[in-house]
């Protein structure tokens, strides 16, 4: 009878440790090392500099190439795109550097030349596109607005599929933002369900909205979703937070990065972006040198490798 007893303890407490060795493997090897991610600045804040100007302002402060602002105001015009974008890329490559991805302002495909800026810039070998931002309307229930947001990205994915480009949405902090809470926005991902559609996440606007430890949760959570990373620090100026120089602030990078190739393998560009203000263009391009060696820095320790 104890003999018995001791046989039916022993298979339960094997089959109850079955899930467990399985989940111990799944951890192995999601931990192994990962494909080095190029490091890129979002070029907003050297706007005023010329494709060539740019490139070598991104070559000296030590870039694999620059995220591109392809939108109304920024250095490509959307209906310039066929002339001006190619300028653009040649003027990169021509330093050794890449269009890692471009930055427009797309919600829907409404917007300016949606298919020939994306059939463009998959033309010239760029790989991802960063689209617009949706706010919620404060007095209207959330559900139905995500189902509309959701599907403006599900007919957005569709022109990406045509031209053969992955597209990202970029989490922003603030309670008007569709993607600052990250479970909307994963929401919407997984219910489009296409490989051109995914998350260009933001760690520092993630680590705003999850400021306690909530921010692991949710880059656990879109891990499995990011095809890019947007990388930025904060403090908080009594209830509100200020952005400033990478590594100055409450952000911990090499967390997020560590995290995001642990629960998702991520391998995309992760694009600096400078949101303080600076004296002039050449602190812009000082600040970058300083943050793409952190950036490097934190990638090792995140154990990705070259």
């Amino acid at each position: 009878m104890s003999c018995d007893m001791s046989r039916r303890q022993f298979l339960s407490s094997t089959l109850a440790a079955a899930p467990l060795v399985a989940l111990a493997v799944e951890g192995a090897h999601a931990a192994a090392p990962g494909k080095l991610p190029p490091v890129c600045l979002f070029s907003k804040p050297l706007q005023s500099m010329d494709y060539k100007t740019l490139a070598q302002a991104c070559k000296a402060a030590g870039l694999d190439g620059v995220d591109l602002t392809v939108r109304p105001g920024g250095h490509v015009e959307p209906d310039r795109v066929d002339t001006d974008l190619p300028a653009a890329v040649d003027a990169m490559r021509a330093e050794g550097l890449e269009v890692t991805m471009i930055t427009t302002k797309y919600t829907d495909v409404k917007g300016p030349n949606v298919s020939g800026v994306l059939a463009r810039a998959a033309a010239l070998g760029i790989p991802f596109v960063r689209v617009g931002s949706h706010q919620y309307d404060g007095r209207g229930a959330i559900a139905p607005q995500v189902l509309r947001f959701t599907e403006e990205l599900r007919a957005l994915a569709a022109e990406a599929e045509k031209a053969g480009i992955t597209l990202g949405y970029h989490n922003h902090s603030g309670g008007a933002n569709f993607g600052g809470p990250v479970w909307d926005l994963c929401q919407a991902i997984e219910s489009v369900n296409s490989p051109r559609l995914g998350s260009n996440f933001d760690l520092g606007h993630a680590a705003v909205e999850g400021a306690f430890s909530m921010w692991e949760i949710n880059t656990r959570r879109i891990a499995p979703l990011v095809k890019m990373v947007a990388v930025k620090d904060f403090v908080w100026e009594g209830s509100k937070p200020a952005w400033v120089p990478l590594g100055e602030g409450r952000v911990d990078t090499a967390r997020g990065l560590a995290l995001l190739r642990e629960s998702g393998g991520f391998a995309g560009p992760v694009s600096i972006h400078i949101e303080y203000k600076t004296r002039n263009t050449d602190a812009v391009v000082e600040d970058t040198r300083r943050a793409a060696a952190l950036v490097r820095d934190c990638l090792a320790k995140a154990g990705y490798t070259a």
